[in-house]
């Protein structure tokens, strides 16, 4: 998954590792990325007859306490359940969730199918020329507020990748989307991040372009979809798009965050375990 192959080589990406002193066979860790005024805390794991011996909190407490050398504010997501231990200690303060849908390759077109055409053109990621590569970089730091060069430029030639973008007829990116494989790749489980558009006709012809891009793989793929709360995807995309799995992803912080993500155009974050929900 994209993951995978962006967490070792992002220079954001900072970690704490614990391992056998014999074979130095892997006990646990803790991986975070730093950027702007965050590290946003992606990995907390522990091999499973290690935990309850004190490991994961020794990891814990090694990692937090080079983060607040920086002086960064810290974040993590987390489960429902977990939430109220993390907002206990050391992330108060909850700034979103997150919640799933799942659907196949042909319950996605079968939504698509429910509005019209966007007006403009639709071209993919992998085939954009230069100019337009920096214009969808321009269009995705006017969305989210953040210059995420570092992390879209190799996030799009993830294999198993994809983007789509909807230009205008002076040929500027309007509208963008991604999609990406998520878990095992036996799995052929995708997921539809991020999209920001104006309005659900510009989604479905977005979303409608990758379709062919998780098909090849396999014609019983499937789609997930992250609703962020506080933006148009919770008032629009949530109950049109259906399927929800019931399944809530908790964002908390160690302080407030400038938040500069353009809610009204985020019908799905980009949600990746190195950046920050939007």
């Amino acid at each position: 998954t994209s993951v995978l192959s962006l967490t070792p080589i992002l220079s954001s990406t900072r970690c704490v590792f614990a391992q056998k002193n014999d074979d130095g066979s892997f006990l646990g860790c803790v991986v975070w990325n730093e950027y702007d005024e965050m590290a946003f805390i992606g990995f907390y794991i522990v091999a499973p007859f290690l935990r309850k011996c004190g490991l994961g909190s020794l990891l814990w407490s090694r990692a937090l306490s080079r983060i607040r050398e920086t002086g960064r504010i810290i974040g993590l997501r987390a489960v429902p359940e977990m939430a109220p231990r993390y907002a206990s200690r050391d992330t108060p303060i909850e700034v979103s969730r997150l919640r799933k849908n799942l659907l196949t390759c042909a319950e996605m077109r079968e939504f698509c199918d429910k509005f019209p055409p966007a007006c403009g053109t639709l071209k993919l990621a992998s085939e954009l020329n230069r100019e337009e590569k920096g214009d969808l970089l321009r269009f995705d730091e006017e969305i989210s507020g953040r210059d995420r060069c570092d992390l879209l430029i190799p996030y799009l030639s993830c294999t198993r990748t994809e983007g789509v973008v909807l230009l205008n007829g002076e040929r500027k990116v309007i509208a963008s989307a991604g999609i990406t494989s998520s878990g095992f790749e036996k799995d052929n489980l995708f997921k539809l991040a991020p999209v920001y558009a104006s309005s659900l006709s510009e989604v479905s012809s977005l979303t409608r372009a990758l379709l062919p891009f998780c098909e090849q793989f396999s014609p019983d793929s499937r789609i997930l979809v992250h609703i962020l709360t506080g933006t148009v995807g919770e008032r629009e995309l949530e109950e049109v798009i259906g399927h929800p799995q019931n399944i809530e992803l908790v964002t908390l912080f160690s302080a407030p965050i400038d938040n500069r993500l353009n809610g009204k155009k985020c019908y799905a974050p980009h949600n990746h375990s190195v950046h920050y929900d939007g």
